[in-house]
């Protein structure tokens, strides 16, 4: 009988705790538009004021504590290299790679890195100014999903492993 216990015990935590990464993962995603939207603020920033390249905003990116939780960044080369990938393909095998991206998100900065560092300093700020009123779009969308589902998949997740529990004794 204590077995069983146990054993319902540990179910009721591990469907709880999977509501909770399900929670988490709608967290994450709110949290990565936010720190996207700073991200590109200061894309804009340093083009606008430092009239930097790209190589050179992705290493001074590089060294910002704020956005060490974009994954991305980290896969992007500091300086140029002479491969046969361009920088748009690293931008967008880097975009891929990261999972705290949602995929709208996703889809977003690869369509902006086919076209980043290839326009005059105009055409870049422009590009950076709509693709981040489409980042606060999905950002709002997003955190309006985690109030909505964020409540709700910790207590589903509960409810089944409770549910289960009763089925088993």
């Amino acid at each position: 009988m204590i077995i069983r216990i146990t054993g319902i015990c540990l179910i009721i935590i591990c469907c709880f705790l999977s509501g909770i990464k399900a929670s988490d993962r709608l967290k994450r995603y709110c949290e990565s538009c936010n720190m996207l939207e700073e991200f590109l603020n200061r894309i804009s920033i340093m083009i606008r004021y430092r009239n930097l390249n790209v190589y050179s905003i992705i290493s001074e990116l590089k060294k910002s504590e704020s956005l060490s939780g974009l994954e991305f960044i980290k896969n992007l080369p500091d300086e140029y290299e002479d491969s046969a990938e361009s920088f748009s393909d690293l931008w967008c095998r880097a975009i891929i790679s990261d999972n705290d991206i949602g995929d709208e998100e996703k889809s977003l900065l690869i369509s902006f890195g086919e076209k980043f560092g290839s326009s005059d300093i105009s055409g870049e700020l422009s590009g950076i100014e709509m693709l981040m009123e489409n980042i606060r779009i999905t950002g709002e969308k997003r955190r309006r999903e985690y109030e909505k589902k964020g409540r709700l998949y910790r207590s589903a997740g509960l409810l089944a492993g409770v549910m289960t529990g009763i089925l088993i004794l």
